[in-house]
């Protein structure tokens, strides 16, 4: 996976996918609070603005046809193709 391969996907359920980059970057800026993490699994419930995202480890074959992972000069971000950039 072009040096990816440890790097982590996870599914929200509001319907987006993040790498674990995207998580950790969001959660250190302070774009996203930490709630709850499940360390067995690896489940995250975080704060976005005024709702909770549950974040849920995936693998990269169970990925849908849609998402790909881009990498870039900041790191691994995790893309839905179907949106267009205005």
């Amino acid at each position: 996976m072009n040096g990816l391969d440890d790097e982590r996907v996870y599914r929200g359920s509001n319907g987006r996918y993040y790498t674990g980059w995207q998580v950790e970057r969001r959660l250190h800026t302070g774009a996203w609070r930490p709630c709850i993490r499940e360390t067995t699994t690896d489940r995250r419930l975080v704060g976005v603005d005024d709702e909770l995202v549950l974040l849920e480890p995936t693998g990269f074959n169970d990925l849908p046809d849609w998402i790909r992972i881009r990498l870039d000069r900041a790191g691994p971000r995790a893309v839905d193709v179907r949106r267009t950039v205005p």
